[in-house]
């Protein structure tokens, strides 16, 4: 390992490019001084940058934000663990070049990964199930706590809601009835408010059972 060079010159300073050296040096020494925080935030912050557009100009269809963020972590990781000491550049212009070839080079592989998970997810897949099985799924809680209590709500307005939920929204409702959108959001307030004066209990119910018929109908128009 070199030595550590005393007191570089900030990294970029131009007509200097020893100090790119002297700093590399110095983090590869003490990775605590002051120097080698300065080139480690220097490097973080243009992994980042190059990572950015690289992922929105190559890979926006494959690779989110999350993996990223991913990758950047994957590069820098790689940068301390071994891959500057192999750099024997000597000028910005050399390191910038080597960092870049690492970040496109990890993007590369992490949109390559997407590319093979996305293909095996495929229903068509021979292991797609097999692949899915892999991977626990966790349900909200609302998924699985469905409540079987009677409808507590008038019949009257029990048809009605059916209707209009059957109508897709208040203006097809409206347009079918004959009658102004106006007119429908008055009923259904009527209804909210008799609603609220029952019980908790009942209040839940009438929730559940709402729900329920919405995932009814909306199973049924996709049919």
């Amino acid at each position: 390992m070199s030595a550590v060079h005393p007191n570089p010159k900030p990294l970029g300073d131009p007509g200097a490019p020893e100090d790119v050296r002297a700093a590399l040096d110095n983090l590869l020494a003490d990775r605590h001084s002051q120097e080698a925080k300065a080139l480690f935030l220097h490097l973080a912050g243009y992994v980042d940058r190059r990572l950015q557009r690289v992922v929105r100009t190559r890979y926006d269809d494959l690779l989110s934000e999350a993996h990223r963020e991913e990758i950047v972590g994957e590069v820098l990781f790689e940068l301390m663990s071994g891959a500057l000491a192999g750099f024997r550049g000597h000028t910005l212009g050399e390191l910038t070049a080597y960092v870049r070839r690492i970040c496109d080079r990890q993007a590369w592989r992490c949109a390559q990964r997407r590319i093979r998970e996305r293909d095996v997810l495929k229903e068509r897949s021979p292991g797609a199930a097999a692949v899915r099985g892999w991977s626990g799924e966790v349900h909200a809680p609302d998924a699985h706590l469905r409540l079987s209590t009677e409808n507590p709500l008038d019949p009257v307005d029990t048809e009605y809601l059916q209707a209009l939920l059957q109508a897709g929204s208040r203006a097809e409702f409206a347009r079918v009835q004959g009658v102004s959108r106006a007119a429908v959001t008055q009923r259904v307030q009527r209804i909210k408010r008799r609603i609220a004066q029952m019980s908790e209990h009942e209040q839940a119910a009438a929730q559940a059972w709402f729900e329920r018929e919405a995932d009814r109908v909306a199973s049924l128009r996709a049919l």
